[in-house]
């Protein structure tokens, strides 16, 4: 008897270590503490740091430049910066397909929005850890036209806290968090995000001595 139970108590306990592996895996990668999006104040006000990506339609190979001292000096068409966004709106989109495949809809939504405020904003997505062929193979297929970047070993992600698929950052002029959003959502509800982020800035500028 007392054996059998033993062997219960540790099938209770593997099965809930797996859960929780499978529940990291669809949650992102972030190993930071705290999540942007889930925290509501978490990175608000504070500026994007600076990174360099291949752009993943491109030939370059390797994993991101996060040096706060190089990152924006990275030369090359086929990198994408994000310090090059920093002269108007931004909102910045990260997905990953692994344990997440609602996240290629929401690229979807992501890309119809951009085509609608693309003259008023920036818009970035970034990939994470997924096959680059394959995240190259969804780009042709849903013919999406925004910028994307392939974050190869997470670094990006990591380093913007990112636990969620998709999350989308908000950022005002200058590169500074307005607000994060974490989840599905819909064209409608992310285009009203984008206005405000737009509006919020206009409002601003007129209200600057």
């Amino acid at each position: 008897m007392q054996k059998g139970r033993f062997n219960y108590v540790a099938l209770i306990a593997i099965l809930f270590a797996g859960l929780l592996a499978i529940l990291f895996l669809s949650r992102g990668f972030s190993t930071e503490s705290g999540s942007v999006g889930l925290n509501e104040e978490l990175g608000v006000g504070e500026k994007a740091a600076p990174f360099a990506v291949p752009i993943a339609m491109s030939d370059l190979d390797g994993d991101a430049n996060v040096d706060p001292e190089q990152a924006c000096s990275v030369a090359g068409d086929d990198v994408l910066r994000i310090c090059d966004f920093f002269d108007q709106p931004l909102v910045m989109s990260f997905w990953f397909t692994k344990g997440a495949s609602s996240c290629i809809d929401q690229q979807d939504a992501f890309e119809e929005v951009a085509d609608d405020y693309g003259d008023r904003a920036g818009f970035v997505s970034i990939n994470v850890r997924d096959d680059r062929d394959r995240v190259r193979e969804l780009i042709e297929e849903n013919d999406w036209k925004v910028l994307v970047g392939y974050d190869r070993d997470g670094a990006v992600s990591n380093l913007y806290r990112v636990g969620g698929c998709p999350t989308y950052l908000f950022y005002r002029e200058g590169g500074v968090l307005r607000n994060a959003e974490i989840g599905n959502t819909t064209p409608e509800e992310l285009g009203a995000q984008v206005r405000s982020l737009i509006d919020g800035q206009t409002k601003a500028e007129q209200e600057a001595p």
